[in-house]
């Protein structure tokens, strides 16, 4: 079922051995599965090289810029909040 990267564990144990589990993802480059009443839940995998936030958030705006139209400048056609107030005695 499971390569030899991977690490099977349960979410008990995973509570306990937090960061021996980091530590096997992070520098043995290992998939950790989370399991469940023996059921598979949840993976830890290890980050690519070059893949940071940052790089994926640039590539989504790179990919929909443009998507919408530009709107008109209503600022011109806004009545103003502000009225003019003058005071008759």
């Amino acid at each position: 079922m499971y390569n030899m990267n991977n690490i099977s564990i349960s979410a008990s144990d995973l509570k306990k051995h937090i960061s021996d589990v980091l530590n096997d993802v992070y520098f043995h480059k290992k998939v950790a599965v989370i399991e469940r009443y023996g059921k598979p839940i949840a993976e830890i995998v290890p980050i690519e090289k070059g893949e940071t936030k940052s790089s994926n958030i640039q590539k989504a705006l790179d990919a929909t810029f443009g998507i919408l139209p530009d709107f008109p400048d209503v600022t011109k056609y806004r009545r103003s909040r502000k009225k003019k107030f003058v005071l008759s005695l």
